[in-house]
């Protein structure tokens, strides 16, 4: 089977319930998804809504924590939520809600919403864990983390969930914290470079990344924090600036975007065209992905930056927490989503395009490509290119005749319906449609954020997203590297700190030039290898998490935390 295929397929069951076309979950609701949201929901029950009670003290909690509440720790609680948010944002809140919205329509953002109203009370629950059951190692480094409440928390019978825990936050590191990021920048500065009619090749952008990333890890969590501390919150706070104003001069059609949100989301809008339940189950299943991919509540990341804050109370870190999922997903992607769903201009797609992937979708394969030594097929991206693609002339002029014969076979298939403007397009790159919005369009991911950026603000507009994609994939790549040397600390020991930060900035090469569509698809199934461990963790601790939520995490009352240390330590922690 081709490996991409395999991917998709894989992909596919978990979030989707499906395996290529046959549905093997009824209501193609993945697996994850139901675990996910349950596993959330009870511990929002169990913890009497905490994350909503507890709101407008926690972000007292926030500003308490610009200094240290205890000794033992790395970073302060502030550069812990910090490093936190430097993986939580990232391409997730650019180009992974234009994903979600242009996979699943608008109503996927409700579900990214749901996601993070649960993923809330999951924040609280993983992240007061990693406090409560981290470790101090020989060297006086810290080590915390979901492998480490599962070890100390559930006993030595439950070691292969966390070893099999750090091999998906590995898997995880690699695809989602490292490649896509990088991916997703390199994207980003290209599109720039067409703007600008400056061709940019993909190496050059990945010697630069990855000697940025180089000069940043290095220095290990403490200077990880350090920077996340300083430059998370600004390039957060800009952000949001910057959507604010944009929708300030779309006001009149922010109520309207709200409505279509919800009315997709539950399929109010498609049952009138008689397509209710796969719109529903499309705003589903990518909802509850990028919403993940986004916030990462419940995935087990999180908590392992939050292990090395400096606190004593893992019910204050756990509350620290909560926050961090609220500005991921409630401010920053809910402001990218109304600004993609607002945002009015002169865009176009391809006709053709439109039919050959519905052709494809529908089975019907693609020709061969005669110039693979390898009898390769050609993928649908050969032969029919984007509305926006560079060369895109050059392309349809010497593979327009295999494009339209392909449509062709389609059509007399009788599996699509495909239009006389599509065929015609095939052939002519003239031929385009007009949309209203740039997700209606046939742009891929960030790039749909950059042009409703540009429609919206033509001057400085094209530089915002590829800005601001660097800065939060940039910090997004750093805070990813420390969970993967933590995951690498559990599983082989601190000696392999060092070397996994020069494996790190290669793999951060890799992704500035690897394809982008399997990338996305990888990733789902990464985040998946770390959440369905880390998931089961909690439910087996919720009745600690309950406790601590009790006891408010005072030691006082009856439920301490426990000091995990080595006999020797060692004044440095690097």
């Amino acid at each position: 089977m081709d490996i991409i295929k395999l991917i998709e397929n894989i992909s596919g069951f978990i979030w989707g319930g499906t395996w290529g076309d046959d549905v093997i979950i009824p209501g193609q609701i993945g697996p994850l998804a139901v675990v996910l949201l349950g596993t959330g929901l009870f511990m929002m029950v169990r913890l009497g809504a905490r994350p909503v009670r507890r709101f407008v003290p926690a972000l007292v909690e926030v500003w308490q924590g610009r200094k240290a509440q205890g000794e033992d720790g790395a970073i302060t609680p502030w550069q812990a939520l910090s490093t936190a948010l430097s993986g939580q944002v990232g391409t997730g809140n650019l180009a992974g809600v234009a994903t979600a919205i242009t996979l699943g329509g608008p109503g996927a953002i409700f579900w990214m919403w749901v996601v993070a109203l649960f993923g809330m009370a999951l924040a609280f629950s993983e992240s007061s864990l990693a406090i409560k059951y981290r470790e101090t190692d020989e060297y006086g480094r810290i080590n915390g983390g979901p492998m480490y409440y599962i070890k100390n928390g559930l006993g030595k019978g439950w070691g292969w969930l966390a070893i099999i825990f750090c091999l998906g936050t590995l898997f995880s590191a690699m695809a989602t914290g490292s490649m896509i990021q990088a991916n997703s920048i390199t994207e980003a500065a290209l599109e720039t470079g067409s703007h600008l009619g400056v061709s940019i090749p993909n190496w050059s952008v990945g010697i630069l990344l990855s000697v940025l990333v180089f000069a940043v890890i290095i220095g290990g969590i403490k200077s990880i924090g350090s920077f996340a501390g300083k430059v998370v919150p600004v390039m957060a706070g800009l952000y949001v600036l910057i959507a604010f104003l944009v929708l300030v001069v779309n006001a009149d059609k922010v109520p309207g975007a709200f409505m279509q949100i919800i009315g997709t989301a539950f399929g109010w809008k498609e049952a009138a065209g008689g397509a209710a339940g796969y719109g529903v189950m499309q705003a589903v299943r990518y909802g509850i992905a990028r919403g993940l991919f986004s916030n990462e509540a419940g995935q087990g990341s999180a908590p392992i930056a939050h292990a090395a804050a400096q606190t004593k109370n893992p019910v204050m870190q756990g509350e620290i927490a909560m926050i961090g999922v609220f500005i991921d997903t409630i401010i920053i992607c809910t402001m990218t989503a109304l600004v993609i769903l607002t945002v009015q201009g002169d865009f176009k797609k391809s006709p053709a395009l439109m039919a050959a992937n519905a052709c494809f979708d529908a089975g019907i394969e693609m020709p061969i490509n005669p110039d693979a030594t390898d009898g390769a097929k050609y993928g649908v991206s050969d032969l029919f290119p984007s509305a926006y693609e560079d060369g895109r002339e050059a392309k349809i002029a010497a593979v327009g005749p295999t494009a339209q014969s392909y449509l062709l076979a389609c059509q007399a298939s009788g599996k699509v319906d495909v239009s006389q403007e599509a065929l015609d397009a095939s052939g002519n790159p003239e031929i385009l449609m007009d949309v209203d919005h740039a997700w209606e369009t046939d742009a891929n991911s960030a790039a749909v954020t950059t042009r409703a950026y540009a429609a919206a603000i033509p001057v400085i507009g094209p530089w915002i997203v590829p800005v601001a994609l660097f800065f939060f994939a940039f910090t997004t790549i750093i805070g990813w590297s420390y969970y993967g040397e933590q995951a690498v600390t559990y599983l082989i020991g601190e000696w392999a700190t060092h070397p996994f930060r020069y494996i790190w900035v290669v793999v951060v090469f890799l992704g500035t030039v690897a394809a982008a569509d399997w990338l996305w698809l990888l990733g789902d199934i990464a985040n998946a290898s770390m959440a369905f461990p880390n998931l089961i963790a909690i439910l087996a601790l919720s009745g600690v998490v309950a406790a601590m939520h009790k006891s408010n995490g005072d030691p006082d009352k009856g439920h301490p935390v426990h000091d995990y240390r080595e006999e020797s330590r060692h004044p440095e922690q690097d």
